[in-house]
């Protein structure tokens, strides 16, 4: 048997100039001569695994009977038996110097097997175990020889292998398709993508394909951003040859993220020079001793709104480990998808700004395009019972009429008036009001007419912050009407959804699950047990108690509230939090009632009416409308919302007609009131980290310098950390 083997080490698998020609070879100069010369003994047992699971001239039978002798090879060698091939006996002298574990050799014997087998991974556990098995492995087992103190290098080894693993699938994807037959992808990722294993022998015929490389980028950063949280200060100097190796993959990565995913079977390659310069980067990196304080470990995740989903992602793609908990049955949380009228439709109607950057990059994580979910309106209706209807067209000329787009709104009535144009410009020039104003108070120290406040601030304030302007800040209101109408461009313009916000998330459970983690629906949150100011465990209502590392709380203020300890300084805080409601309602009808896309009803308990007839698809016989009525005090007196009333108070404006089909959507406690006591009360996360050892949280009631949006959430989930000192991994690199 010995010759057997023997036959297989020949010069161009055993020799040094063939170990030079690898990235792994690349990093072994920076290494002592000893250290060096066993990381060459250890690639050379390496390589020659590979070039027998590879050598396709040969019988898989044949190739498999190899390796299975190859496994007894090392066993011999550890029973410290003599009769051993040269190779293995350099094996055998050199793992006795580093006291390398005989399982890590067994497990890269086991992982280049697979190659020699017909296999079509079904799963991400199916593609993890082959990676650990060609590289985390490897990984474990070279730090025996780079020399390391802290066990947590172990963790880092089998993270890096991974990264550089997951990053050598995605760079040969067509080539191992094309000339090998070989998938590594999990087959129910790629049907989730509609991809099939032809469709990767030429991508460019199936556009999800791009989709699903983007995919397979998402984890491959996870995996190096976990390395890099795992990173023991102790080790650093030892571990310059694998920092070597991270620098050149990560930059192939980047690489193909930079190619707009336009994989071909020419593989992405780093050139010699470029190599020398990331090597010579990375020595430097390993002697800089790092101030930074990484935490890292498994994140319980609970909520799968938009703050909690946009969360999840951005601590996968940062290098957590991830579990979400929803107790609804599906994703969106606020804006989850309801089936009605024939359609799918939003929970309730909602808007977004041209301003919201962070819910744009939010939806960006998990591969989605806002454009594909809103369209910017042309323009908006102002109608009342008492006057004539005012239409406002948002200009689509040059970057000077963009740039002073708030003039737009000087057709209504009093708008243009001169102390109306002073306080914007005051506000423009980020003159904030008085603390502790009301936007009520602000107006009447300035005078500004009856009119106008009816017209045009009323209806800005309840939409943007969902308080009247009796109780909403004036601060918040001001600062609000900065960073959107008054900003310009753009960021002024009101943005429609054109199918439900939801799918922006369509391959939320897919990004979860294919960096290892889970999502748990119709599973909600009943306890968190505390010990002192650490959450120990949650228990939630279908799959029971749950430990972690981290927990962070994608929830409502009061929900919030409920679950921490009762004399923590945040469910204090949040006590005083007063709250609003949201009602929404579809209706259908059989007449058209607006011109434009959406309308504000002035002096009319009903705020806005939109017009979603286009989802109906190009046959409807009928329209589709949904009215929404922001702050709406839901179950106060007087209160209703009915076929009765719709017919009632849009009637005093569109003249009579008949609804068909009504649905109310009710939202208590939508979101936090924008008072000036809330606006104080609202925690920033900065306070709920200092608070507590491990416990965080997101959403559109935290201090976000926003008033209560999507885009509120988005920001406070794309600025979530659980790191003391840094605020690592920022969300602008990756997006």
């Amino acid at each position: 048997m010995s010759q057997d083997l023997e036959s297989q080490t020949s010069e161009s698998a055993h020799n040094a100039q063939e170990r030079r020609k690898s990235n792994l070879a690349f990093a072994f100069f920076c290494m002592d001569a000893d250290r060096a010369k066993d990381m060459e003994t250890f690639y050379a047992f390496c390589r020659l695994m590979d070039d027998i699971a590879d050598e396709e001239t040969r019988p898989v039978e044949e190739r498999r009977r190899q390796l299975l002798l190859w496994k007894e090879e090392i066993k011999k060698l550890y029973e410290g038996r003599e009769d051993l091939t040269a190779l293995a006996k350099e094996m055998r002298e050199m793992i006795a110097r580093r006291n390398i574990p005989q399982e890590y050799i067994q497990d890269i014997i086991d992982g280049v097997l697979t190659d020699t087998e017909a296999v079509k991974f079904q799963t991400y556990e199916q593609v993890r175990k082959y990676c650990y098995g060609v590289a985390s492995a490897v990984g474990l087992a070279s730090i025996y020889i780079f020399g390391f103190k802290n066990p947590q290098t172990k963790l880092f080894a089998e993270a890096l292998g991974y990264a550089l693993q997951f990053t050598n699938i995605l760079r040969d994807v067509v080539g191992d398709a094309i000339c090998h037959s070989r998938v590594y992808i999990p087959a129910d990722e790629m049907a989730h993508f509609g991809v099939t294993d032809g469709d990767l022998r030429n991508p460019s015929s199936n556009p999800n394909c791009k989709k699903l490389f983007q995919l397979m980028y998402f984890r491959a950063k996870h995996f190096f951003n976990k390395a890099r949280r795992l990173i023991a200060e102790e080790d650093r100097r030892a571990l310059a040859p694998a920092f070597i190796m991270w620098a050149i993959y990560e930059k192939i990565l980047e690489r193909i993220r930079e190619s707009g995913f336009n994989i071909t079977e020419k593989s992405v390659k780093i050139s010699k020079p470029e190599k020398i310069w990331l090597a010579m980067k990375a020595i430097r990196y390993s002697k800089r001793p790092s101030r930074e304080r990484k935490s890292f470990g498994k994140v319980a995740v609970v909520g799968a709104g938009i703050a909690g989903m946009t969360s999840a992602l951005k601590l996968l793609l940062d290098g957590y480990d991830v579990d979400v908990f929803e107790a609804r049955g599906s994703r969106g949380g606020r804006v989850a998808t309801i089936s009605a009228f024939g359609a799918r439709l939003d929970n309730a109607t909602h808007a977004a700004m041209g301003c919201y950057d962070n819910l744009r990059a939010s939806m960006a994580l998990c591969g989605a395009d806002m454009n594909d979910i809103f369209s910017p309106v042309s323009g908006m209706d102002f109608v009342s019972a008492d006057s004539a209807s005012t239409t406002v067209k948002y200009p689509k000329g040059n970057l000077f009429s963009k740039a002073l787009s708030v003039l737009s709104y000087a057709k209504i009535k009093g708008f243009a008036s001169a102390r109306n144009m002073a306080l914007l410009l005051e506000i423009k020039a980020a003159m904030m009001p008085r603390e502790g104003e009301t936007a009520a108070e602000l107006l009447r120290r300035k005078k500004i007419p009856e009119q106008t406040v009816k017209t045009f601030w009323l209806p800005f304030c309840v939409s943007a912050l969902n308080t009247k302007p009796e109780e909403a800040d004036a601060r918040l209101m001001a600062d609000t009407l900065r960073k959107s109408l008054l900003k310009g461009r753009e960021a002024g313009l009101l943005y429609l959804a054109k199918r439900p916000i939801a799918d922006a998330y369509e391959h939320f459970e897919v990004y979860v699950k294919a960096c290892g983690g889970s999502v748990n629906f119709g599973d909600s949150l009943s306890h968190i047990a505390f010990d002192g100011t650490r959450a120990a465990e949650i228990t939630t209502s279908k799959s029971g108690a749950h430990s972690f590392d981290y927990l962070l709380l994608a929830l409502p203020a009061k929900a919030t509230e409920r679950l921490l300890p009762k004399n923590s300084p945040i469910a204090e805080k949040l006590g005083s939090v007063r709250t609003t409601d949201i009602a929404n309602a579809y209706f259908t009808t059989d007449k058209k009632l607006i011109a434009s896309e959406y309308a504000c009803i002035i002096g009319s308990p009903i705020h806005w009416l939109f017009d979603l007839t286009g989802r109906l698809g190009a046959s409807a016989q009928k329209r589709l409308y949904s009215i929404t009525i922001s702050d709406a005090e839901i179950g106060g007196a007087g209160w209703e919302i009915s076929k009765d009333f719709i017919e009632r108070e849009l009637g005093k404006v569109f003249g009579k007609f008949e609804t068909q089909q009504v649905l109310p959507s009710l939202f208590r406690q939508a979101t936090i009131s924008a008072d000036p006591k809330t606006q104080s009360a609202r925690p920033r996360q900065s306070e709920i980290i200092g608070a507590f050892e491990n416990v965080n949280a997101v959403g559109d009631w935290l201090q976000t310098d926003l008033p209560c949006t999507m885009e509120s959430a988005a920001k406070s989930a794309l600025e979530v950390t659980f790191d003391r000192y840094e605020d690592t991994c920022r969300i602008s690199q990756h997006v």
